[in-house]
């Protein structure tokens, strides 16, 4: 079959409205994609609040962007369907699970065909650059899955390629039906995980990553570092993409802090708790915009800039930081 036509990647006017980036995060803008096809609408502040996306933050010394798939997969990516609302299927294969590739494999592409032909598109691992995107179509002929990247553009992906198109990961999430879930508990598992996330309860690959408010230390010990290496006159000595993971970063973590300050105001009513929590995420978000606005183009920037920059991470950790205490203080009293 070839593509679904009527298929668009989704955007949140909402945000761009508000001067914000909207859903940054591969998974979630493929899975706010989907999920926007099959009904014809959605709701992106629930989307990345229910899911915990919202509050999460992982962070590298080098900054470097694989932080931003470092979870556990198999729990956290049929969660953020489960929270919506909806079933699914994951098909996957980690990277040390090889004897189980070609298994695997046959069965994502008939769980793939089989979506398709009934017009339901698939989340994938790797659509594109190492990213997720969106299957929505494929060509039996030419041996291809058709669908959109990360960056909503048409692209193709061979067979063959599925799962290892570069990282030796399969990864396909096939939605399900509607399971029509209770809000609130939905709402007390996702404050559960900015909670459990904050206190790194949650599985990372420490320490070569961090995540929780150990990640807002890296993030800013990075940028930190970079402003030294520019006062040295060394900028060229830096052996990553400074710059691009730098905005990468910045637009990941102030994106879902914009939806961390929406979601909670959604929430809190006259909950005195998570009222203070709304405006310490709101401070948060305001700490992250100029992190966002003014990250650098240029490996030589101003290390006045830079060092700004790394101070204003350092204020979003502490806001975000009282904001989970109140959070944690209303928890306690849903016991």
């Amino acid at each position: 079959m070839e593509s679904l036509k009527s298929l668009t990647w989704y955007r949140d006017r909402d945000a761009a409205r508000r001067g914000e980036p909207g859903i940054v995060h591969s998974y979630m803008a493929s899975e706010a994609t989907v999920l926007h096809h099959l009904s014809g609408a959605l709701d992106p502040v629930w989307l990345m609040g229910s899911s915990g996306f919202a509050f999460r933050i992982m962070a590298s010394p080098t900054l470097c962007p694989s932080a931003m798939s470092v979870f556990q997969w198999r729990k956290v990516l049929p969660e953020a369907f489960e929270q919506v609302g909806y079933g699914c299927t994951h098909i996957s294969r980690l990277w040390d699970e090889g004897e189980s590739d070609a298994e695997r494999r046959e069965e994502a592409h008939r769980c793939i065909t089989e979506s398709l032909d009934s017009g339901v598109p698939c989340v994938v691992w790797d659509m594109h650059q190492s990213e997720w995107g969106v299957i929505s179509g494929y060509n039996h002929r030419l041996q291809v899955y058709l669908g959109l990247s990360y960056l909503g553009e048409p692209v193709s992906l061979p067979f063959d390629n599925l799962g290892r198109n570069g990282i030796d990961i399969l990864s396909v999430i096939i939605p399900g039906n509607r399971t029509y879930q209770s809000k609130s508990e939905a709402v007390l598992r996702a404050l559960r995980t900015a909670v459990d996330h904050a206190d790194q309860r949650k599985w990372n690959d420490r320490p070569k990553y961090q995540d929780g408010p150990l990640a807002y230390d890296a993030w800013s010990t990075a940028l930190g570092r970079w402003a030294d290496i520019v006062e040295r006159g060394d900028p060229d000595r830096i052996g990553v993409d400074i710059c691009a993971h730098a905005r990468y970063y910045a637009s990941h973590y102030f994106s879902a802090r914009c939806y961390a300050r929406e979601f909670l105001a959604s929430i809190a009513g006259d909950i005195s708790d998570l009222v203070r929590a709304t405006k310490c995420f709101a401070d948060t978000a305001v700490c992250l915009r100029p992190v966002w606005n003014d990250s650098p183009r240029s490996r030589d920037a101003e290390s006045v800039v830079l060092k700004t920059l790394s101070s204003a991470v350092r204020d979003a950790k502490a806001a975000e930081s009282e904001g989970i205490e109140y959070i944690r203080n209303y928890l306690a009293t849903c016991q």
